[in-house]
């Protein structure tokens, strides 16, 4: 296997670039990778207390770069690319994969040309242009206009429309960003009781914020577990298996009546970047309040309030998605990296699983369970192109598109006459 250079690519680059990778910020997924040492020219021993298969998942996350290259081109790792600065023309990456870069401006985009001597053979497609539109409208006018002819991060409420009143086709990829909902007792006592978690579950419409919300691109679970075992990324179906949420508001009315619960509670929302957990938070306002629980909303979007208050409200709603594929990985990153890692913690401390890993992900099982912990729904992600590509083909089971294998559906069409 060659780099973009023609150089050879070595268990020496393997090193290489595992020692870079180290010097980075976020070098979390290779805390548990204690040494990479070179055999032979093309093999490398990895030393580590992960087991196979959280080794190769977290392995997805080291990119292989040229040694030689970058060693004479120090440059390139420790200048920031700008927009004052002019377009990239020459070769400021050398990596394994199927494009070259062309062209690369930071705020506009990047353009990307067939790789003549890629290792699994030259791609289709000779050419891309990939440009960044930040907000959404204007990525649909782009679309609409025939500027792009594939579009990312198509807004739920426009998906309908265009797919019903324009030549333009949806591809909807599932995916693992989730909305949840935890409860907490630290404020409301009552809480602790499992009957007043189960009536403010059973007062929530999932199925309705789908509908509502997400236009129903997405789907509804009962637990994460759904995520771990890969059901929502085209493995194996076990649906059946799954008790899914009930909304039963008489059944929560009445659950309520036998308890002095407060009227008034505190949800804390982190704000996203699509708006949905807004939204959410406006849908359960309403549906508490029809069960006699008003809900003072605070909205944030920082980091730093979130990790310093997010203990002290009745609820909280926020978003997580992970890229990671080994069960044990993406519980890992769950209760250590995401929104829900301090309020998990905390659940943890007080059973003593603060150091236990396994006995940590089967309490966060029964925390679902119990209506602790409730994950509203999953997030598709809603592309949109012309209908000539084969769009919906090229993903892989975590959702990330392999533009290598990107086609012209005439060009398929005719290669299966010539096959006849």
């Amino acid at each position: 296997m060659h780099f973009h250079t023609g150089n050879l690519l070595t268990s020496k680059d393997v090193i290489w670039s595992f020692e870079q990778a180290k010097r980075q910020s976020d070098t979390s997924f290779l805390s548990k990778l204690e040494w990479v040492k070179a055999t032979q020219q093309f093999s490398f021993d990895i030393r580590s207390s992960l087991t196979d298969i959280q080794l190769l998942d977290h392995l997805t996350n080291l990119f292989v770069l040229d040694s030689t290259f970058y060693q004479s081109h120090a440059n390139l790792l420790d200048t920031s690319p700008s927009i004052i600065l002019p377009p990239v023309k020459t070769l400021p990456i050398s990596g394994t994969g199927p494009y070259l870069i062309q062209q690369y401006n930071p705020m506009l985009g990047i353009v990307v040309v067939a790789n003549p001597h890629y290792w699994d053979s030259e791609p289709e497609i000779k050419f891309f242009r990939f440009m960044r539109i930040n907000k959404p409208q204007s990525r649909l006018f782009a679309l609409l206009a025939d500027d792009v002819q594939v579009s990312y991060g198509v807004p739920n409420e426009t998906a309908a429309d265009l797919e019903e009143n324009t030549v333009k086709n949806l591809v909807k990829v599932p995916s693992s960003d989730v909305i949840f909902l935890t409860i907490n007792d630290k404020l409301s006592p009552i809480l602790e009781n499992e009957k007043a978690r189960k009536a403010i579950h059973l007062a929530i419409n999932q199925q309705g914020m789908l509908k509502y919300i997400l236009k129903d691109n997405g789907q509804v679970h009962p637990s994460v577990m759904s995520l771990a075992d890969n059901t929502l990324m085209g493995g194996k179906d076990n649906s059946s298996k799954e008790i899914m949420p009930e909304y039963d508001l008489d059944k929560a009315k009445a659950l309520i009546s036998t308890m002095d619960i407060p009227k008034t509670m505190s949800l804390l929302v982190k704000l996203d970047d699509l708006g949905n957990t807004k939204k959410v938070a406006e849908a359960l306002t309403k549906m508490l309040k029809r069960i006699g629980i008003t809900v003072v909303v605070q909205e944030i979007d920082s980091d730093d309030i979130w990790r310093n208050t997010n203990l002290y409200y009745d609820f909280t709603v926020s978003t997580w998605e992970t890229r990671l594929m080994s069960r044990d990985n993406m519980f890992e990153n769950l209760f250590l990296d995401s929104d829900l890692a301090d309020y998990l913690q905390d659940k943890f401390k007080q059973q003593g699983l603060s150091n236990n890993f396994k006995s940590q992900a089967g309490y966060f099982k029964s925390l679902q369970q119990n209506n602790w912990v409730i994950p509203l729904f999953y997030q598709d992600k809603i592309w949109a192109q012309n209908d000539k590509f084969n769009l919906q083909e090229i993903f892989s089971s975590n959702g990330i598109p392999y533009w290598s294998l990107f086609k012209i559906k005439k060009q398929l069409e005719i290669s299966s006459k010539k096959e006849k």
